[in-house]
């Protein structure tokens, strides 16, 4: 919906307005429709918007209380009708018809934890209360939405990018050495710790709370997964769920579409969809090979549930030009290597809706990963006790890791420290629960939140898109994640109720087809990529990223190409580490030069 920001400073009272003036000018693409402030004293906070409900009305902040509560959302709420309701009967007024007034009269009626367990959506929210003078910071259940923040000699920040943070000039933006190996391991930065040293995330399920007179944040943990209990697998159970989280999710005042993969997952959430919207746009994308091209099945979904669909083609021969972009679009380092289609197809999308859906979230949720396979055994020892560092270079989920400690400490220049405490509570949180439900916990809490998720929203947002995952929805989840292990996985099977309850919405042809992993011919594209640039080695020797050996990275990249090592996705994070470190110098000095 948009992107937020906010500043607690006591020494700049008088400043603060041209500080927030550049914080949010970086995020305008995040919300390009409209703007929206306030500042008192020693506070500035703003927004902007990208118009999706109540397009005339919905201008943020909102007030309660007689502009006592003061409200800011990144987001949207899905049942925000249902609590409109309830809230009008306890006496309080509406001025709009937008989900975000339901923030500011919800936290005035319930308090911030009565009203985050009620809703229903996926948010970033920070509410100003001026009676007790705290400011309060939430993220949504599952991580859909970012907020990053910074404290640090008596002030506080915060935003929708870590990058804005960056620029702050008392914010330390060193690389962190735990994050820098955590990405070499994993692709992808998990945890509370960003790749920069003097910024933090707001975790999936957290709030914070800040004092505004000394603004030191204090965590609280609103939600976690649910502790193990069984349900009864039942389709008829599992349809309504799904019928509610997707049509919930359809909620707008803007066209809306579906990103349509071909796969069991978004083809389930577009036949759901084109019941109750029948001018339903769906997109997907093709590939030239064959091996790749998933897009003849899209269509034929969309054939069957009447969709406008949009068939593209990846440009192979774009991919030099489209690398940078992606970078650029990444506030946060990321070497998935699905960010580039799905920046395209992204870009394509915003031509015809403001809104799309998609299937994230259903792999983790049904145990939908073949790599869960080795966990089914009720027997089985855990085969992990660390996120990273483990005897076998796999995540705690299973998930092949991109190096073991040996390649991680041929590239490192720094020593991390061994663990944080965020690594602590991830493997209590995942430890005593059978071992398949711990793989698919540990995915919920690294994978899905600090990959998928950040992919889903930093490619729609760098085009003004929003993306919306209707498997998120926590009575799904919950109930998936409830189910007895032969209703989510078997050894020849996996998401078995779910693949049952999608008979009753789609064609045959889909539901037998086997799941395919996304993988895109990267080898022969950074072959091109590296000549492009000469070389492997002029390449890295041309780039800097602290705490990396350029001279390794350059090795091992020659090593890979020149031998038959299927290595091409520790490659690529290289690479995409390499550009957003440049994009990232880039976006945070044009920052600088605005701030006041």
């Amino acid at each position: 919906m948009c992107g937020i920001a906010g500043i607690i400073d006591h020494e700049r009272k008088n400043g603060l307005d041209g500080i927030l003036s550049a914080m949010l000018g970086a995020i305008e693409h995040r919300g390009p429709d409209g703007e929206g402030r306030f500042a008192a004293e020693s506070v500035a906070m703003g927004m902007r918007r990208l118009s999706v409900i109540d397009l005339t009305g919905g201008g943020q902040p909102f007030y309660s209380l007689n502009g006592r509560i003061v409200a800011f959302q990144n987001g949207e709420i899905y049942n925000y009708r249902a609590l409109q309701r309830e809230l009008r009967l306890l006496g309080f007024a509406f001025r709009s018809d937008s989900d975000t007034e339901v923030i500011a009269h919800g936290y005035a009626a319930w308090g911030m934890d009565g009203l985050l367990d009620k809703l229903d959506g996926m948010f970033a929210i920070a509410v100003l209360d001026r009676r007790t003078g705290d400011l309060h910071l939430a993220r949504d259940r599952f991580g859909e939405k970012p907020i990053f923040y910074a404290a640090a000699e008596g002030k506080f920040a915060y935003c929708s990018s870590m990058a804005v943070l960056a620029a702050l000039p008392w914010v330390k933006n060193d690389i962190r050495p735990l994050g820098l190996e955590r990405y070499l391991a994993l692709h992808y930065v998990p945890g509370e710790q960003t790749m920069l040293a003097g910024v933090e995330r707001v975790l999936p399920g957290e709030r914070l709370t800040i004092e505004v007179a000394k603004p030191v944040p204090s965590r609280t943990v609103y939600y976690e997964l649910p502790s193990l209990s069984e349900v009864e697998p039942s389709e008829r159970k599992l349809a309504e769920l799904l019928e509610k989280a997707v049509t919930s999710r359809l909620v707008a005042d803007v066209p809306i579409g579906v990103f349509l993969s071909g796969g069991l997952d978004s083809s389930l959430v577009a036949a759901i969809a084109a019941r109750s919207q029948p001018d339903l746009f769906t997109f997907s994308m093709g590939f030239s090979s064959a091996e790749h091209d998933e897009s003849e099945h899209a269509r034929t979904v969309a054939a069957a549930i009447g969709s406008k669909h949009h068939r593209y083609h990846f440009d192979e021969s774009a991919f030099l030009d489209l690398l940078p972009q992606v970078a650029s679009s990444l506030d946060e380092p990321n070497g998935d290597q699905a960010l580039l289609p799905l920046f395209w197809l992204s870009r394509e999308a915003r031509k015809d809706v403001k809104v799309v859906l998609s299937g994230e979230g259903a792999d983790e949720v049904f145990a939908g990963y073949f790599y869960y396979r080795q966990f089914l055994s009720p027997s089985i020892e855990p085969l992990t006790q660390s996120l990273i560092r483990n005897e076998k270079a796999i995540s705690p989920s299973g998930f092949p890791l991109l190096t073991d400690a040996a390649g991680r400490e041929r590239l490192l220049l720094d020593t991390a420290e061994a663990s944080d405490l965020w690594e602590e509570r991830i493997m209590k949180a995942i430890d005593g629960r059978s071992p398949l439900a711990r793989a698919t916990a540990a995915d919920l809490l690294t994978w899905l939140p600090d990959d998928l998720l950040v992919k889903l929203d930093r490619m729609t947002m760098a085009h003004s898109l929003e993306g919306r995952a209707p498997f998120l929805s926590r009575e799904l989840v919950e109930f998936g994640l409830h189910l007895p292990e032969g209703g989510r996985m078997t050894a020849d099977r996996v998401k078995v109720l779910l693949r049952e309850t999608a008979k009753r919405y789609l064609p045959e042809s889909i539901l037998n087809r086997p799941k395919r992993g996304f993988v895109l011919p990267m080898k022969s594209w950074l072959r091109q990529w590296f000549n492009e640039h000469q070389s492997a080695q002029s390449y890295f020797g041309g780039r800097s990223v602290p705490g990396l050996d350029m001279d390794a990275a350059a090795r091992l990249a020659e090593e890979i190409l020149a031998s038959g090592i299927q290595n091409e996705r520790f490659l690529f994070a290289l690479v995409m580490l390499a550009e957003w470190h440049r994009a990232f110098r880039s976006g945070r000095d044009k920052i600088v030069k605005k701030l006041p």
